[in-house]
């Protein structure tokens, strides 16, 4: 009876070992994945950099005159589908994402004004745009007393919530879902149209209308004007060409306004910071590495010129 207590004993221990060994052996794997993971990641942000870099570098050549005057007025034209696909690094599969942070507001740098500007448009309800708008005021300021259809932290409180205001600027856009009076359906609705990162500068080019709608100076008229020679397929080089159009529908009308002067400052026609999504796998079972990285133009056909990297996030 000892001797059969004994090799049961031995055989429990070297079981715990064995599922200890193999525990360690896919702890190792999966640290090994990820570091390759990480490794193929840098390596396509290297390659789509150097081509960004290339870009502003050299002036556009081609046979299509079209493509070529484009790409000499915006070195980045065209870079959420000219820079977005599969890359290889080594013989590995790197998913790359490229988005125009021109196209989306910085939350953080929008007044109240903005927001509910903004709000007002997309959602067709005055009432819950200035809640919402004063709501995000709150959450971001520094100090502890609401607005009047605003929330701090003992309303949050009070109201049993999960997250309390953070009296910061948002991190990801995600935290919007935590502001008091965001819905999911709101949510889902405003977040195509916010980021958190680039320098607020607005392509009116290529922005969609709910965002140009909440820049400040920007009344429907200039608006109008903006689509209309959008849809004519004409190239936007300068914001002054839009009101200098609207001043020719508007005779004996003010050279420029202090509104336009105001929207002048809020926004450029070219594509100046660009957004990188970039995925990496091992293999379809393996949790993937995402980085996303910031992208800033600095100059255009010189060079000079460069495409300068300035934050990377895991």
């Amino acid at each position: 009876m000892a001797a059969l207590w004994l090799v049961v004993a031995i055989a429990a221990v070297a079981l715990q070992f064995s599922l200890e060994a193999r525990e360690r052996r896919t702890i190792g794997i999966l640290a090994s994945e990820r570091g390759i993971q990480r490794a193929a990641a840098m390596g396509a942000l290297s390659l789509v950099q150097a081509r960004l870099d290339q870009a502003i570098r050299v002036a556009p050549s081609g046979t299509n005159p079209n493509i070529a005057r484009l790409g000499a007025s915006d070195a980045w034209y065209g870079v959420d589908s000219a820079y977005t696909g599969t890359v290889f690094v080594d013989s590995m599969q790197v998913y790359v994402e490229a988005h125009d942070l021109g196209e989306k507001l910085n939350i953080n740098q929008l007044s109240e004004n903005d927001l509910q500007t903004f709000f007002s448009f997309l959602l067709s309800d005055y009432s819950k745009a200035t809640q919402l708008a004063q709501a995000i005021m709150d959450w971001r300021d520094a100090d502890s007393i609401p607005r009047p259809s605003g929330a701090e932290r003992d309303a949050y409180i009070k109201a049993e919530m999960l997250a309390l205001p953070t009296n910061a600027p948002f991190r990801e856009v995600e935290e919007l879902q935590d502001v008091m009076g965001m819905t999911p359906e709101i949510y889902a609705k405003a977040k195509p149209y916010f980021t958190t990162k680039g320098n607020g500068q607005v392509n009116v080019n290529t922005a969609p209308v709910p965002v140009l709608r909440a820049l400040p100076g920007m009344n429907d008229q200039t608006l109008n004007m903006i689509l209309q020679l959008r849809s004519q397929g004409r190239r936007i080089n300068n914001i002054n060409d839009v009101f200098a159009a609207q001043r020719s529908r508007q005779a004996g009308g003010p050279a420029v306004t202090p509104t336009q002067n105001v929207l002048a400052t809020r926004v450029t026609t070219m594509v100046n910071v660009v957004e990188l999504t970039i995925t990496a796998r091992t293999g379809p079972q393996a949790p993937p590495s995402k980085l996303t990285a910031i992208v800033q133009k600095n100059g255009d056909n010189s060079p000079n010129a460069s495409a300068n990297i300035t934050s990377k996030q895991w």
